[in-house]
């Protein structure tokens, strides 16, 4: 089976696929997790505007997306997940300890779909 040109869209079926499970289940770590990876994806596939590529008024998804490697794909889960582990230790020591567990939650949520769990 050959590797898909852009990996940011097979990742993308992967998590659609868990994220209705996520739904079903009512898993809000996941839920929440999972739509902040689609974001994540969106953001770095978007492309800058320019006079040539410039969304027309209402139908935005004209303008095309660039295709992600999968050395970035995996660059951007790591973020997403360093950023939680990063903001852990700012909510124990805040005394926030319920939203440290939800971030705990979501970055093992998200580490699912580093370069290890692929």
């Amino acid at each position: 089976m050959s590797e898909p040109d852009d990996a940011a869209q097979s990742l993308r079926a992967r998590v659609a696929g868990d994220l209705q499970l996520a739904l079903k289940a009512r898993d809000a770590h996941e839920i929440s997790a999972l739509r902040s990876l689609f974001s994540a994806l969106d953001n770095a596939g978007a492309v800058a505007t320019t006079g040539r590529n410039t969304p027309v008024y209402g139908r935005s998804g004209d303008v095309p997306r660039r295709a992600l490697s999968a050395g970035e794909v995996e660059g951007l889960v790591a973020a997403e997940v360093a950023e939680r582990e990063a903001s852990i230790a700012d909510y124990e020591r805040g005394g926030h300890h319920e939203a440290a567990d939800r971030l705990r939650a979501e970055a093992r949520v998200l580490a699912r779909y580093g370069p290890d769990n692929s």
